[in-house]
């Protein structure tokens, strides 16, 4: 059952809201547009506001239901961070577009609101703190994400938890490696 469960995040983590919202709002490819990639800022950027936030709201749902499934289904917390590890992946490398996905803070996002609200929060007041101070909401995010696997640390949270997390973290920084490096040479010129 778990193993299925793990399986059904993946592929609830292939349907790709942006691409969706770009056929409904435009009949075009996503991916041939922009900046090609299948994610809420790339569908902002081509569909303005209601593009973003249909997509941004469409991502978070994903990582949402799927830990809520988890949790509703009496999994153990390592389970729940399995299937959000699922979605997520499914979510950057879905089979349903030839592996070429998104960049997963949404679903990510979405998905540890629902594991576990006070490590979030935590993680929303290092974000915020970050983004007054850097002025880059890719910097911002990427090293507040960064800082999860340690407030789980910090909150008492066993240590094969903390490396699952730590997973999830992996997943996005891997995935936003080309605007991590893009960023960092701007910042340092």
């Amino acid at each position: 059952m778990i193993y299925f469960y793990v399986l059904i995040s993946y592929f609830i983590g292939t349907i790709m809201t942006a691409y969706m919202v770009m056929r409904l709002m435009k009949g075009e490819d996503i991916r041939k547009r922009g900046s090609g990639n299948v994610g809420a800022r790339n569908a902002g950027r081509l569909l303005g506001k209601k593009g973003f936030l249909v997509t941004a709201i469409g991502d978070v749902l994903k990582g949402m239901v799927v830990v809520a499934g988890a949790k509703y289904l009496d999994f153990s917390f390592e389970v729940q961070i399995l299937s959000l590890i699922a979605v997520i992946v499914g979510h950057i490398w879905p089979i349903t577009l030839k592996f070429k996905g998104g960049k997963g803070i949404a679903t990510a996002a979405g998905g540890l609101v629902v594991l576990a609200y006070q490590p979030f929060l935590v993680f929303a007041g290092i974000f915020l703190l970050l983004l007054a101070t850097l002025r880059s909401f890719t910097l911002a995010g990427m090293t507040a994400f960064v800082t999860v696997p340690f407030i789980y640390w910090f909150m008492d949270y066993s240590n094969r938890e903390c490396i699952l997390i730590f997973i999830v973290i992996a997943l996005l920084l891997y995935a936003h490696r080309d605007n991590l490096k893009e960023k960092l040479v701007k910042k340092n010129k």
